[in-house]
């Protein structure tokens, strides 16, 4: 029988992307204000309120910062060694499996709303994390940073035996990430909620122990993740000049190139993808959300010549830049 506190999720988890859109300019309090919420409100760890709030103020938020995908890089930049569920998981989990067990046990004291479901079949497992209530607002961002999360935690939890090519994601909302992310296949469902599939052997492969390990390790992940969020941020404002370097990111991001050039290998990417990546996602972005011309688009991205834009364009999308605007208008 549903009980009162059905469909509630606790006000403080949408601090993350509080902090995302402030660190973008975003008037943090004008939208907090349309929710009738205010800054303290966001702080108090007791204070729950629906799932239609939530999803209302994440996707107004991702609107006020113009990012298609700003709940997952806000899963980018989210630290997974503090947040109880993980945090938990992490010290006590002696295997992939045992780990998922210990976390579907522990997450829904965060929230009424879903439902965490670890599926195993002879060749694979699908976490998914069902949405048991019905809300006018959609859980779009919500749902690109549960698969951010998602997609992280597994990544932790495999380190040197990681491989995209084996792994899905399952979302209603495929435009809420990354084409690629991690190397991993984005597949649209219709399912209420989001999923993470791969192979179900990977159930049984141990993991290192305690949270000491996730911050000794040479290259960890949680950090990987934060640098590529970090480069493109740094480089989304001098997109429009042709000649970016990965030595000139990595002195503004403080590290060696050598440095930036293995975290980047470590996530299956490497600098030129990155910039390239970035280049489709702002200018899908200007495309969609602004009546910016398609030649001034290409001349922000660095290409004068609106024609090589185009080029471009398609090769990445498969569309042109006026065949996704005007798809995007239907």
């Amino acid at each position: 029988m549903p009980s009162k506190t059905d469909g509630f999720i606790r006000l403080p988890l949408v601090m993350p992307f509080v902090d995302l859109a402030r660190s973008r300019g975003v008037d943090i309090a004008s939208t907090l204000d349309r929710f009738e919420l205010t800054r303290e409100d966001i702080a108090n760890p007791d204070r729950s309120v629906h799932a239609e709030v939530i999803y209302g103020l994440t996707n107004g938020l991702a609107k006020a910062t113009k990012d298609p995908h700003f709940g997952f890089h806000v899963a980018e930049a989210f630290d997974i060694r503090q947040w109880q569920p993980t945090k938990d998981a992490f010290q006590r989990a002696r295997t992939v499996g045992d780990f998922y067990t210990r976390f579907l046990l522990a997450v829904p004291q965060q929230a009424s709303s879903v439902r965490h479901v670890l599926e195993v079949s002879a060749d694979t497992a699908t976490y998914t994390v069902n949405r048991l209530v019905r809300t006018r607002n959609q859980p779009e961002h919500v749902e690109g940073f549960g698969l951010g999360l998602h997609l992280r935690l597994l990544r932790q939890l495999l380190r040197d035996r990681w491989n995209g090519e084996q792994v899905s994601l399952l979302t209603p909302f495929p435009q809420a990430v990354p084409k690629t992310p991690l190397g991993v296949a984005v597949t649209q469902s219709n399912i209420t909620g989001l999923g993470v599939r791969f192979p179900s052997h990977w159930l049984l492969l141990p993991v290192r122990q305690g949270t000491a390990a996730m911050e000794t390790e040479n290259t960890p992940v949680p950090e990987e993740l934060s640098i590529v969020s970090a480069l493109r941020t740094a480089a989304r404002p001098q997109l429009e000049k042709r000649d970016l370097s990965l030595d000139d990111f990595a002195k503004e991001l403080g590290m060696s190139p050598a440095r930036l050039k293995a975290t980047l290998q470590a996530q299956n990417t490497t600098f030129p993808r990155e910039i390239k990546r970035l280049r489709i996602d702002v200018a899908s972005e200007l495309l969609r959300g602004s009546s910016t011309t398609v030649s001034d688009i290409g001349r922000q991205l660095g290409y004068n010549d609106q024609s090589h834009f185009a080029r471009f364009f398609r090769s990445q999308t498969g569309l042109s830049p006026l065949e996704y605007r005007n798809k995007q208008l239907r």
